[in-house]
């Protein structure tokens, strides 16, 4: 029986993908035999991850999501240097964790400009690239429990993971006549380099867990599934979808 799960030979875009969890699904969707291309504005460290992806074919480029050029540049480079794109993913992402009084309208309009209004302008360009080249192609987007769930603290975040998901739906909803698929996955928290800051505080680390039905946090290597199921031929008619990977925590 043929493999639905398969994604070798698939040439996937992974933005933000120069550290944390789009570094580390980089890593494993190259061992599942796909082409690897990273993106990101951390251009040095990008450069040294992505040598460090199995296989010798993957490339790392520079991007600014929230830069309109930047973003149709990346796009028309790979397709016409290296033959385009089947799959994006987008990690691209900041997080400003603070209490709404305390916040900057800086770090708030910021981390919009690079969650939410990023999303949409990789979307675009992307979808305008398949569209053009007949590409049956998968856009996938790094959403958050954070999107359902409401957390002190969170109003700059959680306000663009909610609008993403939502962006999710209507571009899926546009663009499942030209069969590219728009989806999201919703992690709960996940230590990494972007989360680190607030992993320091243990009352609130113990407050966190306690709140996750399966009672550990995740790693990256639980969302692999997830994005291989709405990566590959398994998922062609999931469409509009914010899956949660998140041990339980959009139950409480």
């Amino acid at each position: 029986m043929k493999n639905i799960f398969d994604i070798s030979g698939k040439r996937i875009l992974i933005t933000g993908g120069a550290r944390g969890i789009g570094f580390s699904l980089a890593k494993m969707l190259a061992e599942q035999g796909a082409r690897i291309f990273i993106a990101d504005v951390l251009d040095d460290l990008g450069s040294r991850s992505v040598k460090e992806i199995h296989g010798g074919n993957h490339l790392y480029f520079h991007l600014d999501i929230t830069n309109e050029a930047s973003v149709q540049n990346l796009i028309n480079d790979i397709a016409h240097l290296h033959g385009g794109v089947d799959i994006a993913l987008n990690c691209a992402g900041i997080a400003v964790f603070s209490p709404a009084f305390e916040m900057s309208y800086a770090d708030f309009s910021k981390t919009l400009e690079i969650n939410l209004n990023g999303a949409f302008l990789l979307s675009k360009y992307l979808a305008l690239y398949m569209t053009k080249n007949n590409v049956a192609g998968k856009i996938i987007h790094l959403a958050s429990v954070s999107s359902y769930v409401a957390n002190p603290n969170y109003a700059a975040y959680s306000s663009s993971k909610a609008g993403l998901s939502q962006l999710v739906k209507v571009l899926a909803r546009e663009w499942a006549e030209k069969n590219i698929t728009v989806n999201a996955i919703g992690p709960a928290i996940t230590p990494t380099l972007l989360t680190k800051e607030i992993f320091k505080d243990k009352n609130w680390e113990a407050k966190s867990l306690s709140q996750i039905p399966m009672g550990r946090f995740g790693t990256p290597e639980d969302l692999l599934g997830a994005v291989l199921l709405l990566a590959s031929p398994a998922g062609s008619y999931i469409t509009g979808q914010t899956l949660f990977v998140d041990g339980g925590r959009t139950l409480v």
